[in-house]
């Protein structure tokens, strides 16, 4: 059934279902009530419209701080990366464009009508200016951060299971208490993942006493410095920690061994990212990967289907990791280690 067709069973204009089928405004909610379940009882699917050869993929960046989408060892570039080459797969180009600016003012500035469909980066946006979002008149999908409670399109790393994945290793190893590294900067990701780290806790039987939480600034340097006066007060300390990610993890490392704690001997740490110094670091560090190149490349193929038929509107995908095993985290089972 084409457009014009069911335009003509329900006595409506083909401008009028195309309206409806991109939620614009122009009609009213009896009409568009009638539409929608016009096309639900005759099963009308759009065909997908080939896209121009002059418009491309508009991606954007969002820095508030840039501390995540900047100074996370290429966390974030890796998905760009996957996200380019997918579309380039795909026959379709992209411009790149870095917000600073406050996020309503970055989104009016920009001239939507040279783009087919847009990719946010949207790691540092934060709950008050999700609604914000609802301003951009093309399809998009918010990427890094699953924006919850609201209608759009996104893709984003499943941080319930993945802290799930970290703390049953860490409990397996034979850890009965944990800590918390987390960051003074919130962000949605690790919103989520202090809520899962507290809900798992008690599933795996974990002792955890909140003066075990110690929030760092989200960088390698601030990480280290703001550790190391903590160091300086003689903490008591548990056996295990479970740092929000990569970066805090090997900030907090390097002060332990500035004052003389050996890593994994007399503390364990696992991290969550699997940024590339992980691997390198020393000790090397037990963390959950998080799979960067198939966020990219789901974002880009989400963006498709919701331009082919706006009733893909909202998919939210949230990709589960595995776990790295290194050398951080003490087996406490074997006697030797």
């Amino acid at each position: 059934m084409t457009i014009r067709e069911l335009a003509k069973l329900i006595d409506v204009s083909p401008a009028t279902i195309s309206i409806v089928l991109n939620r614009k405004k122009g009609v009213s909610e009896e009409t568009r009530k009638r539409v929608l379940e016009a096309i639900e009882t005759h099963h009308y699917m759009p065909s997908v419209q080939k896209v121009g050869k002059t418009k491309s993929v508009l991606l954007m960046k969002y820095c508030k701080s840039g501390m995540f989408v900047e100074e996370n060892q290429g966390f974030i570039s890796m998905i760009i990366d996957s996200i380019e080459e997918q579309l380039r797969m795909e026959h379709l180009g992209m411009t790149m464009m870095v917000a600073k600016t406050e996020l309503k003012a970055a989104l009016n500035a920009i001239d939507y009508s040279k783009y087919c469909g847009m990719i946010v980066i949207a790691t540092e946006i934060m709950e008050d200016s999700y609604s914000v979002l609802q301003s951009i008149p093309i399809p998009f999908v918010v990427v890094d951060n699953t924006v919850p409670n609201y209608g759009y399109n996104s893709v984003c790393m499943n941080n319930y299971e993945n802290v799930w994945m970290a703390l049953q290793y860490c409990r397996e190893c034979g850890h009965t208490e944990i800590g918390y590294l987390g960051s003074i900067s919130d962000t949605e990701n690790f919103k989520a993942r202090c809520k899962a780290f507290r809900m798992y806790v008690p599933e795996f039987g974990f002792h955890f006493d909140e003066k075990w939480e110690f929030r760092v600034t989200p960088t390698m340097l601030g990480a280290h410095d703001d550790f190391m006066s903590i160091l300086e007060k003689k903490p008591e300390l548990p056996s295990c920690f479970f740092a929000e990610n990569d970066t805090i993890a090997l900030g907090v490392m390097k002060a332990m061994k500035e004052e003389g704690y050996k890593i994994p001997r007399d503390i364990s740490i696992i991290g969550f990212d699997d940024i590339p110094y992980a691997s390198i670091s020393s000790p090397t560090l037990t963390t959950v990967h998080v799979q960067r190149n198939i966020m990219g490349k789901q974002s880009v193929f989400q963006l498709l289907q919701l331009m082919a038929d706006p009733r893909f509107n909202p998919i939210k995908t949230r990709i589960t990791g595995r776990l790295m095993v290194r050398d951080s985290v003490k087996d406490l089972r074997n006697s030797e280690n």
